[in-house]
């Protein structure tokens, strides 16, 4: 498949960099930005020792100050080392908002896959230059994303989230799909749940059971998700300086789980205490059924050889013959 070309939407850009004094460069003027979430402490090490090896790319306003269209980090990284001047290249000061948004995009992916955020924020930039079916076709297999229209309906609110949630996503705290999750909430419902994810640091699977569980609870109960994060078992297990992270974690599902499923809870506790009373050979234990669906309990048994498993089978066929608890 041939590459997609868009020269005619690029103008040409100086070859020579000329000096330019950062007072005169907008830090604030956002227009083509798309990065998110850096450090820029190795950026800073490296123009410390070997000076900028690729000049930013600048476009002149009508107020005479400049916009940044490629170099945003370059440029902080400078301005944080003292450096008051540096050598830019420019594009004509007619260049087109579009031809801007190709140049920016295209210095960033030629270098360095994109993070969600970033993607969310080129994804909200070519929607306004481009058709949804041009974006797919065209530019979500350059982000690395399926071309589906599913994928901008996805990734598109993602830069528009809280910088808490944001900031959590980029360092694995809050996983992408459990922030796509959260996207499409309502603000209040989204606010409690990352609150609360972000408190607990969950795996992902873990992530998706408290948001599911935390919303059927809602709709059963017929109350706000706040009101269900914000119960005080939930929020004293949070406060707790006796339970480390992975604990609260733990006491925080159970305590959902039994919120949501009240009488198979009881039934598990019941259950569990009845089996309690039965001393089992070594090696042996009772599963039981899993939600109780059925009355079929199962048994194993783990041996080394026929002598071992005969004789904790008789072991088992004296218990049998005792006084056992009732599981129905």
């Amino acid at each position: 498949m041939g590459t997609k070309k868009f020269d005619e939407k690029v103008p040409a850009v100086s070859q020579s960099a000329v000096a330019v004094d950062l007072k005169s460069i907008d830090p604030d003027d956002a227009t083509f930005r798309l990065s998110y979430g850096f450090d820029l402490e190795p950026l800073k090490e490296s123009i410390r020792r070997i000076g900028l090896i690729n000049p930013p790319l600048l476009r002149k306003r009508p107020d005479g100050r400049y916009q940044i269209i490629s170099g945003y980090r370059r440029i902080s990284a400078s301005r944080e080392l003292g450096i008051y001047s540096m050598h830019c290249r420019m594009v004509p000061p007619e260049t087109s908002d579009e031809a801007c948004l190709l140049l920016s995009l295209y210095d960033n992916i030629s270098h360095r896959e994109l993070n969600p955020i970033e993607k969310s924020t080129a994804l909200n930039r070519l929607l306004s230059c481009y058709s949804e079916e041009k974006i797919v076709s065209d530019f979500l297999p350059l982000l690395k994303l399926q071309p589906h229209i599913t994928q901008i309906r996805a990734y598109q609110p993602l830069c528009l989230l809280d910088k808490e949630i944001r900031d959590a996503l980029l360092q694995d705290i809050i996983d992408i799909r459990t922030a796509l999750r959260l996207a499409q909430m309502d603000p209040e419902s989204r606010e409690c749940l990352a609150h609360l994810l972000i408190s607990l640091r969950l795996s992902f699977s873990k992530q998706a059971e408290v948001i599911t569980t935390v919303a059927e609870i809602g709709l059963r109960d017929g109350v706000s998700l706040r009101t269900v994060t914000g119960d005080l078992e939930i929020q004293s297990t949070l406060t707790n300086d006796k339970l480390n992270r992975p604990q609260k974690g733990d006491a925080v599902l159970r305590f959902l789980r039994e919120k949501r499923y009240p009488r198979l809870t009881a039934k598990e506790r019941q259950v569990k205490g009845e089996l309690s009373r039965i001393k089992l050979p070594p090696g042996a234990s009772i599963t039981p059924p899993p939600f109780f669906e059925d009355n079929r309990y199962c048994l194993s048994v783990c041996f080394t050889g026929w002598q071992e498993l005969r004789e904790r089978l008789d072991l088992l066929d004296t218990i049998i013959t005792d006084d056992l608890p009732n599981l129905e």
